[in-house]
């Protein structure tokens, strides 16, 4: 199994991106300069996903709580860099899909508006023909059930990146990971062995939706339902469950 430090792959993804998107100099801040080399847009770009994630792992969790504080943040959060041209309207997207997060009355509102957030993402770099490449991470094997939610951890991962980066390579790696066998009953212990096969069963479902997915908008409702469905499940037998890459 491979476990990548999916933190550090994805705000460097969005780093590389931020460079290519013209309109910035590092010393006069011009928007009308046609350099693509940008590391002050990128520094924004890191911070920024930096919260985005910090609110994925919430709703991952299970921690509406926590989603929502983040995406109040998010929703007041405005670029204190200049933007390429026609960037406000994805901006829009990015702050209304905030805003329906920090409003959200349960998880999957909180998981959905959050897919969408990292959908616009997705468009926004394509619309601007970036097309971010990330080093590979390291092979870690370990067995049973951490083991195996590293994997899903991955899976959803892959999702993730697949929305922003965009890369249909990594949405289908996603697909795959959770389209594979379950976990045998005997290493999942008894309190959470319902729960547990009611999850990946939904996941393995969710899979197959995902498989036949190719637009945006149908990708990203379906990575909301996988949202839900993992924090719902974690929050479901303890709260320290779940991705917390703070």
């Amino acid at each position: 199994m491979r476990r990548f430090t999916t933190r550090q792959r994805l705000i460097t993804m969005t780093a590389l991106g931020a460079t290519l998107l013209g309109g910035l100099t590092v010393l006069r801040l011009d928007a009308q300069t046609t350099d693509r080399r940008n590391p002050v847009r990128a520094a924004y770009m890191r911070a920024h996903f930096n919260q985005v994630l910090s609110m994925h792992d919430a709703v991952a969790r299970g921690d509406l709580a926590e989603a929502k504080k983040q995406a109040a943040a998010l929703a007041t959060d405005g670029p204190n860099v200049p933007m390429p041209p026609g960037a406000e309207a994805f901006h829009g997207a990015l702050t209304q899909a905030a805003r329906d997060a920090a409003n959200a009355a349960t998880l999957a509102d909180a998981a959905q508006a959050t897919a969408t957030m990292l959908g616009t993402c997705g468009q926004c770099h394509k619309a601007n023909s970036v097309r971010a490449t990330v080093p590979p991470g390291k092979d870690i094997v370990i067995g049973g059930l951490v083991g195996h939610m590293l994997l899903h951890q991955k899976g959803a991962d892959d999702l993730l990146e697949g929305l922003v980066a965009p890369s249909e390579t990594q949405w289908v790696e996603g697909v795959r990971i959770f389209a594979s066998p379950k976990l045998e009953a005997e290493h999942v212990p008894g309190k959470i062995r319902k729960t547990m096969a009611h999850g990946e069963t939904e996941l393995a479902v969710l899979a197959g939706h995902a498989a036949q997915a190719h637009r945006t908008r149908d990708r990203t409702e379906i990575y909301g339902q996988v949202l839900t469905t993992c924090g719902t499940c974690h929050r479901g037998h303890s709260r320290f469950a779940g991705p917390d890459r703070r």
